[in-house]
């Protein structure tokens, strides 16, 4: 399930029409870049909206709890139960052993 269905289907449609906004800006100027909506969602330090386009996201509770960051008192919820999806892992980019870690071992 991506952000923009789960924001969809869980009370947050104006969050999931300004990804599909700034998405196909970002389409019909042939960029690549891709996002982590749940990042940019989560805000950044404080507590702060990010803004992605010219365009102010809100700051989610639901999204500072699934990046791990802590709740902030302007973060939206709209529903106290809510429980975000799960953090997907994928192989794409895996984590290289640190420095410190190798010499341990040797």
């Amino acid at each position: 399930m991506t952000a923009r269905d789960w924001f969809r289907s869980n009370g947050y449609p104006e969050v999931a029409q300004m990804i599909d906004e700034v998405m196909a800006e970002l389409e019909e100027r042939g960029s690549k870049q891709r996002r982590n909506w749940w990042q940019v969602c989560a805000g950044g330090p404080g507590g702060k909206p990010r803004e992605v386009s010219g365009r102010e996201f809100p700051v989610l509770r639901v999204a500072q709890i699934r990046q791990g960051v802590p709740m902030t008192a302007n973060a939206i919820c709209r529903n106290p139960n809510e429980e975000p999806p799960d953090v997907v892992k994928t192989a794409r980019w895996p984590r290289k052993p640190s420095k410190r870690l190798a010499r341990k071992r040797r």
